[in-house]
């Protein structure tokens, strides 16, 4: 007897392939390229955060070290007619220097300006630097006899200097910077009396940048 058997065996081939997706799909290139983005921002940021700790700069430090008096020594007692303010400025940082531009210096009393702006020359602060400035400012025989009778031996006056600043680090600048210093001092005046005067105890000085 013989078996009509429709279902013939034959080869079957499985396409393993047909349901998997290529590994250079246009899926997984927007993969690696978006993964590959991401390192690359990540080492930025480590970088830039080891450059910041290396050579973030900090605040140039101010202090008022002496003061002197000048005036006509022709008359009794001699008249003022202008003041010296010296001070030293350090630069703290051991990679980083400082750029001063367009410094302009008061002195004040209370909260009122005695003398006329004045303008200091740029200045270069070099890494871990000091630098002393003696500028001299005219003021009027008649605001200074005025302190004098203000204050019994010691006037408090205050040293302000404005301008611009740019730090440097290797051979890269920053943009300019506001700078704004402010110095309190006492020192010690009297009529009469010309030349180096003393200070009465040390300055306190305030930097904002």
């Amino acid at each position: 007897m013989v078996n009509d058997d429709k279902h013939t065996s034959g080869t079957v081939i499985v396409d393993h392939n047909h349901n998997k997706t290529s590994y250079y799909s246009p899926k997984n290139i927007r993969g690696i390229i978006c993964a590959t983005i991401v390192v690359i921002l990540i080492l930025v940021g480590i970088t830039a955060l080891i450059l910041w700790l290396l050579y973030r700069p900090h605040n140039p430090r101010f202090t008022v070290v002496g003061a002197a008096v000048y005036g006509l020594n022709t008359s009794s007692p001699p008249v003022i007619t202008a003041i010296q303010l010296t001070f030293i400025t350090r630069n703290p940082n051991n990679r980083v220097s400082i750029y001063y531009d367009h410094l302009l210096a008061f002195v004040y009393y209370q909260t009122q300006p005695i003398t006329p702006p004045l303008i200091l020359p740029p200045l270069h602060h070099e890494t871990d630097s000091t630098v002393a400035v003696s500028p001299v400012w005219p003021v009027s025989p008649v605001v200074f006899n005025g302190l004098v009778t203000d204050e019994a031996g010691a006037v408090s006056l205050r040293l302000v200097l404005t301008g611009r600043l740019r730090w440097k680090a290797g051979g890269i600048k920053t943009g300019r910077k506001g700078v704004y210093v402010a110095c309190d001092v006492l020192v010690g005046l009297k009529l009469g009396v010309l030349g180096l005067v003393p200070l009465v105890g040390p300055s306190v000085c305030k930097v904002d940048i």
